[in-house]
């Protein structure tokens, strides 16, 4: 998995348009990714404390995840994000924005890294 540098805007129309999922499919989502960042830092349901990682699992269920990073995403932590979400059954997107920088992680095995 090699990093693909991207604009932010390209990211975000790779990203922006999630296909809307059942919350019971969100759900398990959401509960895979944010296991997966507990091994990797601090993380925050709901952004009410400060932590490596946030995000909130209330809002419209789509298949695409935003988190906040606090910490950069490095490519280890991508891959091992990677391994997380390939072994769900549908295409999903976790986006980090909204901290250090802007990158997401593609079930598909895509790291999409912005350009500064």
């Amino acid at each position: 998995m090699q990093p693909e540098l991207l604009t932010e805007d390209e990211i975000e129309a790779l990203s922006g348009k999630p296909r809307m999922i059942s919350e019971a499919e969100f759900d398990a989502l959401y509960d895979v990714v944010v296991a997966y960042l507990k091994t990797q830092g601090s993380f925050s349901d709901g952004g009410l404390e400060e932590a490596d990682f946030s995000s909130s699992r209330w809002g419209e269920p789509g298949s695409t995840m935003t988190v906040v990073a606090n910490v950069p995403v490095t490519q280890t932590l991508a891959e091992g994000l990677w391994r997380e979400l390939s072994k769900l059954t549908h295409p999903y997107v976790v986006v980090f924005d909204g901290g250090v920088e802007t990158c997401c992680v593609t079930s598909d095995g895509r790291f999409l890294r912005a350009v500064r």
